[in-house]
């Protein structure tokens, strides 16, 4: 099972990010096949009402993230990026009047991964949904990934999709509540090494109202290394993480009528 630790620190602020990011140098072969993956949980943030705010956790040096996500409280609290970038990053919004939490989590591991993301970025009107693909290198599968984050605390693009479209690929969908036009950056997390994926049965919710999706990961013995979820453009993501054998999405449904979403894991054997 994967190990389960807090981060010795977490920041909250705006990282930059880069087309294409190469972790550190290759592991041996056979450590690269057993390398542990550990869900690091980072520092709580508190985020103001009708206020956005973009939290990290580091992953320990030399360790990389080859997944994560992030957890909030409350059903006014929408996800707006999600992102690896020397440990994991995540953006949310506060739509609430109330104060809420946020804690980012990565899942680290000393495993070789690659990072690319979409060329060029989908720009997505005011009031409609977007979607942006990145792949893999060649050779490399997919073992998590999300979009980049922009401003600090600017966006109003609520993630709906995070998740693999193939096994080396990550697509984002995200829904565009701002009166200006905004960008949709999607990041895929790469490695050379054999995964598995799933999806949970279906989770239907009505006009207004929030649930739960939650995959474990195919078979005994596999840990996650990435993960997320998909559904209709109205279906925006409260919170996704991983948990020690799988991962779990919440969402709220911001539609007209009832909509269907699923949450996706991303496994490996350590």
């Amino acid at each position: 099972m994967g190990r389960l630790r807090p981060a010795a620190l977490g920041t909250a602020g705006t990282l930059c990010a880069t087309a294409l990011c190469t972790g550190a140098g290759a592991d041996p072969p056979q450590a690269r096949l057993r390398a542990p993956h550990t869900i690091t949980v980072g520092r709580s943030s508190t985020v103001a009402p009708h206020s956005g705010i973009d939290v990290n956790v580091p992953c320990q040096s030399p360790e990389q993230s080859s997944g994560g996500g992030v957890r909030t409280t409350g059903g006014g609290v929408l996800i707006t990026a999600s992102w690896s970038l020397a440990g994991w990053d995540a953006e949310v919004c506060n739509e609430s009047n109330s104060p809420q939490t946020v804690t980012p989590v990565a899942i680290c591991t000393p495993q070789r991964h690659t990072r690319r993301s979409s060329i060029p970025s989908v720009r997505v009107p005011a009031g409609q949904s977007g979607l942006a693909r990145a792949s893999c290198p060649a050779g490399t599968v997919s073992t998590g990934g999300g979009n980049i984050g922009g401003p600090r605390g600017a966006s109003r693009l609520y993630v709906s999709r995070s998740s693999d479209p193939g096994s080396g690929e990550w697509g984002v969908q995200a829904f565009h509540h701002s009166a200006f036009e905004q960008t949709i950056a999607t990041q895929v997390v790469c490695t050379d090494t054999p995964h598995s994926a799933r999806s949970s049965l279906g989770t239907t919710l009505g006009h207004g109202f929030t649930g739960t999706a939650h995959v474990e990961c195919p078979d005994a013995g596999e840990v996650p290394t990435g993960g997320g979820g998909l559904g209709n453009p109205d279906v925006q993501f409260n919170e996704s993480y991983p948990t020690s054998t799988g991962w779990t999405v919440r969402a709220t449904n911001k539609g007209g009528r009832p909509f269907t979403f699923f949450a996706r894991v991303i496994c490996t054997r350590p």
